[in-house]
């Protein structure tokens, strides 16, 4: 029996479909409904399933009967309304809208993204070729300095930042006079009194009294001094506007130093470096295999970038939603890898929605959508495919090497990896990097076969989260009549 089925395109890449259901088809369905009901809840006079549709009716009314089935029967008219019109959906439908009197369901449906590629063919691209100056080199020897950097002692005059061990003891000194002729004196008043003491000259946070840490400047170890210091009247020790006499001594005086930029240095960072020029070099040499790695990135980006000015592109909103989806759902497995639950208890501490994060990834989510797209334009338009050699190249590699892939454990691994959605997974891997590569060998000028030239392109997508699926809509209407 053929549908009632009209159509409605609507912006991009969206097709809204409204399906009338057959009032036949209501009816039995309206009519189970009531059975249904009848058994599940007790009406009066009647015993359980056997109260008559129009009594059921009136003790429920209709639009609550039509909430027993109406989400379920969308799903069966959405599949054969899809089927009958021909229409393959990239993505979940959304139920729009549904009125009773007749039955119809309004249903909008993303369509398959279109896109117009430019003549990028005769695209160049400029490329800027990855550089490393002294300054970056200089950058990680200081990390390494760091690194290999400690407390040494030394024999030159005391600084600011040492730690020195002293000795020190300090008394308040008697003013003149406190004592009369011929009386006892009085017992002197220890303000400090420590050996093998650790303190660290601050410039920021002095010590108490003010200018102690000053009178510990310029000493070396093994030498003593005394000196006097008085507390401000207003100051809040006990001692307020008393004078101490210290006598220090220097035990020993540690820095915090930087090993020197020689070979021992050198020797120092690693046993393969026997000057520092060496452990230059292999900076030198790290440095720009990260330089070439970033510089590829960012040319990859630009080169995409060119073909998208150059491009038409028609997409339903889900194309960016998916790829939000795809960039909070990696954000979460990282956090988890850091022991966090998750990416909504994170944003939950920090202050913010999931909502508010979504939106922030908007620009960045469409931006990588639209390459996507492209990309899978033009991976389609050249004709390329994933052998099953390259497939297999990847697994082994994915395991570790051939030797790795041949132990007992890896087996089971091995045989999951070669079947079901894991191979189509690293089949689109391959097939991305693939068109990449022909993309960059066009904008760079080299020599590549003529568009179609290679074996009939693999319909793996190179990127599409739930592309061309049948699922059933998702339905935003109210729960049976009980939760209604």
């Amino acid at each position: 029996m053929s549908l009632n089925v009209t159509t409605e395109p609507r912006e991009n890449r969206q097709l809204a479909i409204t399906v009338e259901v057959d009032q036949a088809r209501v009816d039995q369905e309206l009519r189970k409904a009531a059975r249904k009901v009848a058994k599940d809840y007790r009406i009066p006079g009647f015993r359980p399933g056997k109260a008559p549709y129009n009594v059921v009716v009136q003790q429920f009314g209709l639009p609550n009967l039509y909430r027993e089935f109406v989400d379920q029967l969308a799903e069966e008219m959405y599949k054969s309304a899809i089927e009958q019109e021909g229409i393959q959906p990239y993505a979940q439908a959304a139920l729009e809208d549904v009125k009773l009197e007749p039955l119809t369901y309004t249903l909008l449906i993303p369509l398959e993204p279109e896109v117009k590629l430019g003549d990028y063919r005769t695209l160049r691209v400029e490329e800027d070729a990855p550089q490393v100056d002294e300054a970056a080199i200089n950058e990680r020897l200081e990390q390494y300095r760091e690194q290999n950097s400690g407390w040494n002692e030394v024999t030159r005059p005391s600084a600011y930042g040492d730690t020195l061990n002293i000795d020190v003891k300090s008394v308040i000194v008697l003013e003149e006079g406190a004592t009369d002729a011929g009386e006892e004196t009085p017992e002197e008043t220890v303000v400090l009194n420590e050996t093998d003491w650790d303190v660290t000259p601050d410039q920021e946070n002095p010590m108490e009294p003010a200018g102690f840490d000053e009178e510990l400047l310029g000493l070396t170890p093994g030498e003593e001094k005394t000196f006097n210091l008085t507390w401000p009247a207003d100051s809040q020790s006990v001692h307020a506007g008393k004078t101490a006499r210290f006598q220090v001594k220097i035990n020993s005086i540690k820095a915090f130093e930087k090993p020197e930029l020689d070979d021992a240095f050198a020797q120092l960072v690693g046993p393969d470096f026997a000057t520092l020029d060496d452990l230059k070099a292999k900076i030198s040499e790290e440095l720009l295999e990260q330089a070439k790695a970033s510089a590829e990135e960012t040319y990859i980006e630009k080169a995409l970038d060119e073909v998208l000015a150059i491009s038409q592109l028609e997409y339903a909103p889900v194309v960016v939603e998916d790829q939000i989806d795809s960039m909070v759902g990696e954000f979460d497995r990282q956090l988890r890898q850091f022991g966090i639950e998750g990416v909504e208890n994170y944003l939950k501490q920090v202050g913010q929605t999931l909502e508010d994060y979504r939106e922030r990834l908007r620009p960045d989510a469409q931006k990588l959508a639209e390459r996507n797209l492209i990309l899978s334009e033009i991976l389609r338009t050249e004709s390329l495919q994933a052998t099953d050699a390259e497939v297999e190249e990847r697994i082994i590699a994915m395991l570790g090497g051939e030797e790795a892939a041949k132990t007992e454990s890896a087996q089971s691994v091995l045989e999951q990896l070669r079947d079901g959605s894991s191979r189509a997974m690293i089949e689109s891997q391959v097939l991305r990097e693939k068109a990449l590569q022909r993309l960059l060998a066009i904008v760079r000028g080299e020599e590549v076969p003529a568009p179609g030239a290679s074996a009939e392109v693999d319909s793996t997508p190179v990127v599409e989260a739930e592309a061309n699926t049948g699922e059933a809509p998702q339905t935003n209407e109210p729960e049976p009549a009980e939760q209604a």
